[in-house]
């Protein structure tokens, strides 16, 4: 369900939970798991190795976040299912 032409939007959804490749101006790549339900992000994770827990305040980094910047990214790249995994962009799970 693409909201760009041509591309998909970066992410799982599991009930009110998203697992999503985020910030696609940035850098570093970054993976995030955030709760709609409370529009805060859980857990931050960075390319080269770091974490960053959300501790329940964090907003930014956020697979519901629609307005570019830190939120979730696009891409003309499927999800990709395969045994024992699941493959968003270049993030393996």
């Amino acid at each position: 369900a693409g909201t760009k032409e041509g591309c998909n939007e970066d992410y799982v959804q599991i009930g009110d939970w998203r697992l999503a490749h985020v910030c696609e101006t940035c850098v570093t790549g970054y993976f995030s798991i955030s709760s709609q339900a409370n529009g805060k992000t859980s857990q931050i994770f960075a390319d080269n190795g770091t974490r960053y827990p959300g501790n329940g305040v964090r907003t930014d980094y956020h697979g519901f976040d629609l307005t570019g910047g830190t939120g979730l990214t696009y891409s003309t790249q499927p999800i990709v299912f395969g045994h024992m995994a699941v493959q968003i962009r270049d993030w393996r799970i």
